[in-house]
């Protein structure tokens, strides 16, 4: 994982402006990770449907701010997610 510099100046800026950063945080990302999973059921191939419709999303507030995933538990999606890979090159 990643880590941004700066994150906790921003985090006490934001802190000053009042209001819940977790909670603004994990709305924010709520909403990214629903435009990522729309994109993923949109390249997802449909033959029952049943990978479409197994990709959820979740997201939470964390001691740092918040995190969000994109996830799905079917068999098929790692050789799917690479054909689509494959397929854009």
């Amino acid at each position: 994982m990643s880590s941004l510099q700066g994150l906790d100046e921003l985090l006490a800026n934001l802190s000053g402006l009042g209001g819940n950063i977790k909670q603004s945080s994990k709305k924010a990302l709520e909403r990214g990770a629903k435009k990522i999973q729309k994109n993923a059921k949109y390249l997802a191939p449909v033959d029952t449907g049943y990978l479409r419709n197994s990709i959820k999303t979740k997201s939470e507030e964390t001691q740092d701010g918040a995190k969000a995933q994109i996830y799905t538990n079917a068999e098929q999606a790692p050789y799917a997610e690479f054909r689509n890979r494959t397929e854009r090159c």
